[in-house]
């Protein structure tokens, strides 16, 4: 079982071919089973990575509250341990922040940053609706049917067009074998919470492609145009007809426009 030690947390990741590091990173409660697609589409040109998160997957669990930061921190010891050269990170909502991160605080080890789904700063109205969303997980302690019931606000109105779709969906939630505990939840909910990059955007250099489904609920396409607008080499794509899960919702897109990107 792959692992490295960071801050005295083992921390699990997932890899699949050779060449340049690509890490990808998870949303909240997410792990590396989330980008077995795009493993399996980049590993021919790409050394690709997914991460576990501290609190998620199997991953150690965290025993006290920590930070952004702290997940960046261990992103980058995890690039030190397997002495990668700098790496392209693809973060999706939690590790879009995550990514932001590790992009100021460690720069050297950063080749491009692939935003998806994310913010640069928790303003009022989203920590509202994390307040909506924590509501939910207390009343719904079974991870999986947490985020059964999330569902209208993780994917797109057109992916419940097709019910063979919302079926797959969620059996896939339902076969997870590592679901999170609400302990971890919880601390990544406080991490994210706190999470604010916004006046330090401007020191990022490297290539930045930043992402947003249209009909994102969670973190809406206004956050992305913020987070390009304070990036100097930004680039904005907002993704046609998905919502808060792009590489689940349009595999085919998703892929297709971080492939153009990488190249």
């Amino acid at each position: 079982m792959p692992q490295v030690c960071c801050d005295d947390l083992p921390l699990f990741y997932e890899e699949a071919g050779q060449g340049a590091p690509v890490l990808f990173l998870n949303g909240l409660a997410g792990d590396h089973l989330y980008w077995k697609g795009q493993l399996r589409a980049f590993a021919g040109r790409f050394r690709c990575i997914a991460v576990d998160n501290r609190d998620a997957g199997q991953s150690a669990y965290a025993d006290a509250p920590y930070t952004m930061a702290d997940l960046a921190a261990d992103v980058a010891g995890l690039m030190r341990a397997l002495g990668l050269p700098p790496a392209h990170l693809v973060g999706l909502s939690l590790g879009g922040m995550i990514a932001q991160e590790v992009a100021l605080a460690h720069p050297a080890r950063v080749r491009s940053l692939f935003l998806v789904g994310t913010l640069a700063r928790a303003d009022d109205w989203f920590n509202a609706t994390l307040d909506v969303y924590g509501h939910l997980r207390r009343q719904v302690p079974d991870t999986p049917a947490f985020f059964e019931a999330l569902l209208p606000w993780l994917v797109s109105h057109r992916f419940f067009e097709s019910p063979t779709k919302v079926e797959w969906l969620r059996a896939l939630l339902r076969q997870n074998p590592y679901p999170q505990r609400a302990d971890g939840f919880f601390r990544h909910f406080e991490a994210m919470r706190r999470h604010d990059a916004l006046e330090r955007l401007s020191a990022i250099r490297c290539p930045v492609l930043v992402a947003a489904g249209e009909d994102d609920l969670i973190a809406p396409p206004r956050y992305a145009r913020q987070l390009a607008a304070r990036i100097p080499q930004a680039r904005l794509e907002v993704l046609p007809g998905v919502g808060h899960a792009p590489p689940i919702e349009d595999p085919r897109l998703f892929n297709r426009l971080l492939a153009d990107f990488l190249g």
